[in-house]
């Protein structure tokens, strides 16, 4: 699996995450379907205030009105523009996923969640505002697998692997 990550995304999120600093942050990540196994970032939902350092849970409710909209801004044209899974920081941690995480993931997909996969990407800042990040796919009765993220830049000449 492919990600790709836009650069107006990632400036929207290195803006949060800023503000937040030492404190986690996320929400869920909606995107689109470019091609088998490709799907990129289109956006995302944040909550700005619940977390801790070293902890994040999303309000369901403020975020599912998210994407709520989401759908309604592409057309409910569900199987090409939809829910991608979730994302969150670890600004004091590395960008792996935790025992938390990976636990929390598995039941969205194996339980409680009532989808088939969904990536987790991890993000942080180095120095302010280098963004550092990683995501993992989560399928149904499978291990978590690392997932290719290559950056979109429209106004650079190349785009690059993160």
């Amino acid at each position: 699996m492919q990600l790709l990550l836009p650069s107006d995304v990632v400036r929207k999120m290195r803006k949060h995450m800023f503000r937040a600093q030492r404190r986690e942050i996320g929400g869920m990540i909606m995107g689109e379907q470019i091609a088998d196994q490709q799907f990129r970032i289109l956006d995302f939902s944040v909550d700005a205030t619940s977390g801790t350092r070293s902890k994040f849970v999303r309000d369901a409710e403020q975020h599912d009105l998210v994407l709520k909209e989401f759908f309604e801004r592409t057309g409910k044209e569900y199987h090409r523009f939809n829910y991608l899974g979730e994302w969150h920081t670890h600004p004091g941690f590395s960008v792996d996923p935790s025992l938390q995480d990976i636990y929390a993931m598995q039941d969205l997909v194996d339980g409680t969640g009532g989808v088939d996969f969904a990536v987790l990407l991890i993000s942080r800042l180095r120095w302010f505002w280098q963004y550092d990040c990683s995501a993992s796919l989560f399928l149904r009765d499978h291990q978590p697998v690392r997932v290719n993220i290559k950056r979109e830049d429209p106004n650079a000449k190349t785009e690059g692997e993160l």
